[in-house]
């Protein structure tokens, strides 16, 4: 079994896509008996789901690594820090990019990074693409699949009581930046209760780039939400709407579809190898007349959605686990004694 360091930053309030699925991954790596630190400013595990690994600042806390884990081109302080503590140490550097490549803050770092990693984790061809370009060795790619987290069990029925639309709830959940497609659901809305008067758009998440909402034009506003809150709103919704145009794999579509809920996405690079069309959602132009028109088709076929979303559940039970996360990425870590077996989510 092999000494990890994980190394990733944090974005200053409930977890993001990529913090969890660095902590996420930690914890199933102890569970298949590795051990490790993890350098970051993320916000730490509460009970009952306190990581196995300490949280350090300094990478000199942990001593040598087998190999040295960087998560997330997003936040490249922490990227930045993990990259040298590995050409320092002589230990094998493996990267996570987790965001788009037209997202990073700091390519020419993305790039030093792609081309030292001995192993480059990816969630779709798409990304696998991007990454290449961007100089990381196509022998390095490996393929891991995205798995959620929802807490515990829910009962969705007091959300839906107090907030439902009487024709049909629609959800945003994520940060609410223009690549995220906020805007275009903002005006997406007016034009889908024209047509569903009743229809309730639910918004959650940090940031605000927008108009302000109001609850008379069938906008609610949770604003950023804990876990428990969040599994709720995934389970009540009728559909998880993200118009995203610059994306890699949300983590919250797979958390929808673990819910049996069906998404609606933006046209990102790669969204068809993340959303099977028609089977387990819809990808559309992040444009508000086609957006609404998708949402406004959806909202008013039940049975349609209910498809959908038992789809996503069976897919995620099948594909999306973080069992299979954790094997799928000690299988690429070059030293043999973190060989782990892979069960499904490889390509």
């Amino acid at each position: 079994m092999s000494r990890v360091l994980i190394a990733f930053g944090g974005y200053g309030g409930e977890w993001s896509g990529a913090e969890r699925m660095a902590w996420k991954t930690a914890e199933h790596l102890a569970v298949h008996g590795h051990t490790g630190a993890v350098l970051t400013d993320s916000l730490p595990p509460q009970p009952p789901d306190a990581g196995p690994w300490p949280r350090i600042t300094d990478p000199r806390e942990f001593g040598r690594p087998d190999v040295v884990h960087a998560f997330d081109l997003a936040r490249p302080k922490q990227v930045a820090v993990a990259l040298s503590t590995a050409t320092d140490l002589g230990c094998p550097f493996v990267l996570t990019p987790a965001t788009a490549v037209e997202l990073w803050p700091d390519p020419e770092l993305g790039r030093a990074a792609c081309r030292a990693a001995a192993a480059v984790y990816v969630l779709t061809r798409a990304e696998a693409d991007n990454v290449v370009a961007a100089g990381a060795d196509p022998a390095a790619i490996r393929y891991v699949p995205q798995a959620p987290h929802l807490d515990g069990t829910v009962d969705p029925s007091g959300l839906r009581a107090r907030f439902a639309g009487a024709t049909g709830t629609v959800l945003f959940l994520s940060r609410r930046t223009a690549f995220k497609g906020y805007p275009v659901l903002l005006a997406a809305a007016p034009l889908v209760r024209r047509s569903r008067p009743g229809t309730a758009f639910w918004l959650a998440g940090p940031g605000a780039d927008g108009p302000a909402t109001s609850a008379a034009d069938g906008l609610h506003d949770f604003g950023v939400v804990d876990a428990t809150v969040k599994h709720e709103l995934l389970a009540a919704a009728d559909v998880l709407c993200l118009p995203s145009t610059s994306d890699v794999y949300p983590l919250v579509f797979v958390e929808a579809w673990a819910c049996g809920t069906p998404v609606v996405s933006g046209p990102f690079q790669g969204a068809r190898e993340v959303v099977r069309h028609g089977v387990d959602g819809l990808v559309v132009d992040a444009e508000p007349g086609a957006l609404a028109e998708a949402l406004v088709g959806l909202l008013a076929d039940e049975p349609r959605r209910r498809a959908m979303g038992a789809a996503g559940r069976r897919r995620v039970g099948r594909e999306n686990t973080w069992a299979q996360v954790a094997a799928a990425v000690a299988a690429g870590y070059p030293t043999e004694s973190a060989r782990l077996p892979v069960s499904g989510g490889e390509r």
